[in-house]
């Protein structure tokens, strides 16, 4: 087995998604570690013209699975080819697709699994792996046992690795190699649909103003998304505040919801319970607005300003807006 570290590099209507970038990033930093390389591998639409560009953001190599915009588990087994064997560690995003991809990849390679992860490295030649468990409160270190058969596929959260920006390097480009077809390659999609406009990747997100209970409404999200405008972030909410109809689902953040690790995150009228906590608690900086001093987020926020966050949060977009002249 090499030191090489892969990742899943998904594309998407001719261009890398962010996750991506993210991963060869991050598997050029654990090859580094390792004395390896970052060997990407490449699918879905854009693949092959786009693979050479991730050398930008630190991948060595880049093997292209396929060119084609189906179902990610139907690469399972071209995958599998280049993988066997190839690397300490394979990286998938903790996406859709990548979820997909990185089951078949366990399942028929019969190598160990973790995640999804918060931070990863490489110690005494072996890939090591941070997760929260018990809601959170617990922070566990895992790392294979002596002897695991082929890499460890690691599932990676949103934002666990920031993407090198303004690099020159070009990836070196290979095809895949040939595999041979199985029942998972004539998966195909039967139905897709659009998600609504308004509602974003919350996972991807660097900045993101969230409300709960506190918010009391529909309409009292409004403030909320003004100040996530001027910010340049998204909104999110507490399962209260999805549960009472206030917001969608897709912008729940928590144990039952989303995960997510922005640069800023800012709560309003969130209690900061600990099944919230579980999905920001790994956010760089923590900001919370409540009327309730004792309220838990106070506890692990970097600021927490106890006041109407209907007096507050408006008059901080105002603030924000004027020292960006708008």
């Amino acid at each position: 087995m090499s030191n090489d570290i892969l990742f899943l590099a998904e594309f998407a209507a001719g261009a890398p998604a962010r996750s991506a970038l993210e991963l060869a990033t991050g598997a050029a930093e654990l090859a580094g570690q390792s004395g390896g390389s970052a060997v990407g591998l490449a699918y879905g639409s854009g693949a092959a013209s786009g693979a050479a560009a991730l050398g930008a953001h630190g991948a060595a190599k880049v093997i292209v699975l396929g060119d084609e915009d189906r179902p990610a588990v139907t690469y399972a087994p071209a995958a599998i080819a280049a993988a066997r064997e190839a690397g300490l560690a394979l990286l998938a995003p903790a996406t859709p697709n990548g979820r997909d991809l990185a089951a078949a990849l366990v399942g028929l390679l019969d190598v160990p699994a973790f995640g999804p992860v918060r931070a990863a490295r490489v110690t005494d030649g072996v890939v090591e792996t941070e997760q929260a468990t018990l809601q959170g409160s617990v922070i566990t270190t895992s790392r294979p046992t002596d002897g695991a058969p082929g890499p460890a596929v690691v599932l990676v959260l949103a934002n666990t690795f920031t993407p090198t920006e303004g690099g020159s390097g070009t990836a070196e480009v290979a095809g895949a190699p040939a595999a041979a077809e199985s029942a998972l390659t004539k998966a195909t999609v039967a139905e897709s649909h659009e998600a609504e406009a308004k509602v974003v990747n919350l996972e991807e997100a660097s900045i993101i103003v969230a409300g709960g209970r506190g918010v009391a409404s529909e309409e009292g999200f409004a403030p909320l998304r003004e100040l996530a405008s001027a910010l340049g972030g998204a909104v999110g909410a507490s399962r209260a505040a999805a549960d009472a109809g206030w917001i969608p689902y897709q912008l729940q953040i928590g144990q039952t919801g989303k995960v997510v690790k922005p640069a800023l995150y800012l709560g309003a009228g969130i209690s900061g319970a600990i099944q919230h906590r579980v999905g920001m608690q790994t956010a760089e900086h923590v900001v919370a607005i409540n009327k309730d001093p004792d309220a838990p987020i106070g506890e692990f926020a970097d600021l927490f300003v106890v006041g109407d966050l209907f007096q507050i949060v408006p008059a901080l977009t105002e603030e924000i807006r004027r020292r960006k002249g708008a």
